[in-house]
């Protein structure tokens, strides 16, 4: 992580390189231990200067395009990543299709194309406080173009037999029979808490989403892959699988899940995490959270390094750190202070099962993604807690009651989803709307978050053996 924002911020690349690797020899011969971040710092430093080298060559008004992601819908019709083919360019594209122009006539993943179409710059929209084009730099996509009508785009080869594009049919179906059978804002609820938003979410709600802190629950994260891994886990055990069959089962089940959802950050963490504790048994090794969280974020940064400014992979790691490194004392401590409150056995047993643990998850969550919430948006609602605890509850069973509209296509389980929706949608618009109590700093610098989280790590004791089971 250092080395990658060392090569995005700092100017004179060379001298600085030669410096920083000068004072990590040193700390290496002075401190052996050492060596591993030094090694790290340095591959984060060469993948992150070696995904930026992008030249900037001007692509055609006719140019043949090859696309590398699914057809993603947006508010005005759809969008499409692509790489240039002829001529070779470096980089992505980004192509725009408006709703004029006709579903037939859509290209999605893997088909090769050929576009007629002027293309532009990333730029900023006047008045939006978000960076676009630094955005989209980061992401190498360096040409914009938008497509009005059919004539501009020829089809030379479908890629309708690659895999890829058979989840994308699946996604295409889910899409379909929630947007058929529900009203339009259960149904964008519903796909967001199964596969993530999309980008034709509606704006309002989303910001409400957001607004309450509750928006985790429309980013696909570990929240949804814990469920989906437990509920695929309870009916390998009611059928009788042996337990190495239901490891690899619940493994196998994870990276799909994260495949079909659009391997954002936050659930390929969750899949590489759970991949990582549940091999454990299987190579005769203890699962090590910390370490597992660690793995993760340097097998995605490999890859895809610019991540690591971006808001999804930021409140995905730091939530789940938090969670590692606090969570086994809250709840403890919060358990010490139910016990003295609750008059009854009853109620007791229901706050150390059910509300302490919850309550616990939540506080430290919010903790770690306090900080980089009001560096990016500048609010922190005061009632997000409250609002999660109101909201999270109701997760699992609009999750499990999804797949089984899904499945079931649009027949079992309409009714109750709209229940659920519309207390989630409550739960957002109240605690997210302008009169809610909001923590607001106009402009936080960066060397407050990160000397927050430097401190936040430097007083917080690694979790023992018996937390982490606890966890």
């Amino acid at each position: 992580m250092a080395g990658i924002a060392c090569a995005e911020f700092t100017l004179p690349a060379v001298p600085l390189m030669a410096a920083a690797l000068f004072v990590m020899l040193w700390g290496v011969w002075r401190f052996p231990q050492v060596w591993v971040l030094a090694l790290a710092f340095c591959v984060g430093w060469a993948r992150y200067t070696a995904w930026q080298a992008v030249s900037d060559a001007e692509p055609p008004n006719r140019a043949v395009l090859r696309a590398v992601s699914l057809l993603e819908p947006t508010r005005t019709g759809h969008r499409l990543l692509c790489t240039f083919e002829e001529p070779a360019i470096e980089g992505f594209a980004l192509v725009y299709f408006r709703e004029s122009v006709a579903a037939e006539a859509l290209p999605d993943y893997g088909d090769r194309f050929v576009l007629e179409a002027s293309w532009t710059k990333p730029r900023n929209w006047q008045g939006a406080p978000f960076d676009w084009a630094r955005y989209l730099g980061r992401r190498r996509v360096r040409h914009l173009a938008f497509v009005y009508h059919a004539g501009q785009v020829q089809i030379l080869d479908s890629g309708a037999s690659l895999w890829q594009r058979r989840l994308g049919l699946a996604r295409h179906n889910l899409r379909d029979t929630l947007r058929s059978r529900l009203t339009p804002e259960t149904a964008a609820i519903t796909e967001g808490m199964m596969m993530g938003a999309t980008g034709d979410f509606p704006a309002d709600l989303r910001e409400a989403f957001m607004r309450s802190g509750i928006g985790h629950l429309l980013a696909t994260s570990g929240l949804q892959v814990a469920m989906v891994l437990h509920m695929i886990g309870g009916a390998l055990l009611w059928w009788g699988v042996p337990l190495r069959g239901r490891i690899l089962t619940v493994m196998v089940s994870a990276w799909l899940y994260a495949l079909l959802a659009g391997m954002h950050p936050s659930i390929v963490r969750a899949s590489i995490m759970a991949t990582l504790a549940l091999s454990a048994p299987l190579v005769r090794r203890e699962a090590d959270s910390l370490s597992a969280l660690g793995m993760a974020g340097f097998l995605w940064l490999l890859y895809a390094p610019y991540s690591l400014f971006e808001v999804g992979f930021q409140y995905s790691f730091s939530a789940v750190l938090c969670i590692l490194l606090f969570y086994g004392r809250v709840v403890r401590w919060l358990n010490g202070m139910w016990q003295k409150l609750a008059p009854l056995p009853l109620l007791k047993g229901f706050g150390t099962r059910f509300l302490c643990p919850m309550l616990s998850v939540t506080l430290c969550a919010q903790l770690g993604v306090a900080p980089i919430q009001l560096y990016h948006f500048g609010y922190f609602g005061w009632l997000s807690t409250v609002a999660n605890l109101l909201a999270v509850p109701v997760a699992y069973p609009l999750l499990a009651l999804g797949f089984l509209f899904w499945f079931s296509q649009g027949w079992l389980g309409g009714v109750a989803l709209e229940w659920l929706c519309s207390w989630l949608r409550w739960v957002a618009l109240t605690f997210g709307s302008s009169g809610a109590p909001m923590l607001t700093i106009a402009h936080l610098p960066v060397w407050g978050v990160l000397g927050f989280y430097a401190l936040l790590i430097a007083l917080a004791p690694e979790p023992t053996e018996w937390e982490e089971r606890e966890g």
